[in-house]
């Protein structure tokens, strides 16, 4: 489990942010987000980071606890590790207050560009990061309840993403930590399995059985496959049946999501 670090004003990191974040003048009375990344330079990292975004989001949106804390108006943060957010995960009933914000896809959580935060900290520590409403340095975050933690792809032996779990104008949960461990911890495991079974499974996949795949996975019929294709239906039928050998499926539907868990296909259908 991740060393957990709850701020308070006494804290040594807490204390040493606000040093940094006033010896490069951030204002502590900002009101908005204004730095944030242009469009092209989004989507560029969006795909860099598509893998694990996949993850989170299907994580989130298909368990029913998470997706409840969604619509209680709990929200979750995606971050690259430069501290720029690629992905945001929240409810409707959210959106005029980030807007007011300019709280947005692309926005940086950079200690220089917003001051002490939990995303900043765990950058600089290394370690899961509590911090609750006022201690934040900027007043931007007076109400924000936040708690974030490091993404560790354990294969390659480093750090890959960021997440935080933040809720505005709520009450302490001394539960967000367990939560967000078990989130992160879920997300490693799923990455590990994902590295074992992409390299088996993946080395016997030619670009056919991927393009396969993802026409399935994007909802096209038989007849519009062979004509995408250009193979007969006893040569895609060869390939279907192949695919669910390789991928333990008994029908389109577990192929689809197989071939999602092994990290071939993301939740939308495309090619990893």
């Amino acid at each position: 489990m991740k060393s957990i670090l709850s701020v308070e004003k006494r804290c040594e990191e807490l204390i040493n942010s606000y040093g940094e974040s006033l010896l490069i003048n951030v204002n502590p009375n900002i009101k908005f987000f204004d730095k944030v990344l242009s469009n092209e330079e989004l989507a560029i990292r969006k795909d860099k980071n598509k893998h694990i975004i996949s993850i989170i989001e299907n994580l989130i949106r298909k368990n029913h606890i998470y997706d409840n804390l969604v619509k209680k108006g709990y929200f979750f943060i995606i971050c690259d590790t430069d501290g720029y957010v690629v992905k945001l995960i929240y409810d409707e009933q959210l959106k005029n207050y980030f807007d007011a914000l300019h709280f947005t896809e692309g926005i940086s959580m950079r200690l220089k560009d917003c001051g002490t935060n939990a995303i900043n900290l765990a950058i600089k520590t290394n370690k899961q990061v509590e911090i609750n409403g006022k201690d934040h340095y900027c007043r931007l975050f007076s109400n924000w309840y936040c708690t974030a933690a490091p993404i560790i792809d354990y294969y390659s032996e480093e750090i890959i993403a960021y997440i935080d779990m933040s809720v505005v104008n709520k009450s302490y949960n001394k539960l967000r930590n367990t939560i967000l461990s078990n989130i992160s911890n879920y997300i490693e495991e799923i990455i590990m399995y994902r590295h074992e079974i992409y390299a088996t499974i993946n080395s016997r996949l030619s670009l056919s059985d991927k393009l396969i795949l993802t026409y399935l996975a994007n909802s096209l019929n038989r007849k519009e496959i062979i004509k995408e294709m250009n193979i007969s239906e006893a040569t895609l039928r060869r390939y279907i049946e192949k695919l669910k050998i390789k991928l333990k499926a008994q029908n389109d539907i577990v192929l689809i999501l197989n071939a999602i868990n092994a990290g071939i296909l993301d939740t939308y259908g495309n090619i990893l």
